[in-house]
């Protein structure tokens, strides 16, 4: 209602403003004429002035839709913004779910590369530890053979030793001298245990009473 009556008073306005420039050009004396440009200045002011009021009682009206479109507005965003509020929230959850639960896989696969390399360890401990035994063992078998040989290389040397010393490289039971043995100073009669002996130690006497005096004493067996 406030729009078409600023539309008319406009329309009423263009006219009066028309008809009142139209007469105000003539120039006369005449009362109807007079009378007639009073009529349409005052038509014109009161158009004007209606078509101010009318404006001015239809922004009122118009205001509040406004206000309440601007309010739905504000409304709407402030709802996007409780949306995107809440989303901002559950996504900030998860991601502390996400970054806890990658932190825990972390520990695991931390603590299983702890217990592979502790068995590592352990296994490689215990490699080197059967190689130091197999090593040792063979060592000490060596030298048990070496000892044993040792022993019977010595047992032959003593058994070569003792038929040496029972039968010595001398054949002295046809001459029937007497020998004497140059690092004792002992001599031997034939017939005696040490008569036969070594050549290198041998020293041949006529008789006992050389032997005597040259130093020699004669052996007890």
């Amino acid at each position: 209602m406030g729009s078409f009556i600023v539309f008319v008073a406009f329309i009423a306005t263009i006219y009066f403003a028309i008809k009142f420039f139209k007469f105000r050009k003539i120039k006369s004396n005449d009362l109807a004429i007079t009378t007639k440009k009073r009529n349409y200045r005052n038509g014109l002011i009161i158009s004007i002035v209606i078509m101010f009021v009318a404006s001015i009682m239809t922004n009122p009206s118009e205001a509040p839709q406004k206000k309440s479109a601007d309010s739905e507005s504000v409304k709407v965003v402030k709802k996007t913004k409780y949306v995107d509020k809440d989303k901002y929230n559950i996504a900030k959850k998860e991601n502390v779910a996400l970054v806890a639960k990658k932190s825990k896989l972390s520990k695991q696969e931390k603590k299983l590369q702890e217990q592979r390399d502790k068995i590592e360890a352990d296994e490689a401990k215990a490699k080197q530890q059967e190689q130091e035994e197999a090593q040792k063992q063979q060592e000490q078998q060596a030298k048990a053979e070496k000892e044993q040989q040792e022993k019977q290389a010595q047992s032959q040397d003593q058994g070569q030793s003792s038929s040496t010393q029972s039968q010595g490289d001398m054949n002295t039971s046809n001459t029937g001298e007497i020998v004497g043995n140059s690092k004792s100073h002992i001599y031997h009669v034939p017939g005696q245990r040490g008569y036969n002996m070594n050549s290198s130690n041998a020293v041949y006497f006529n008789n006992e009473q050389d032997a005597i005096n040259a130093g020699y004493r004669r052996s007890k067996v």
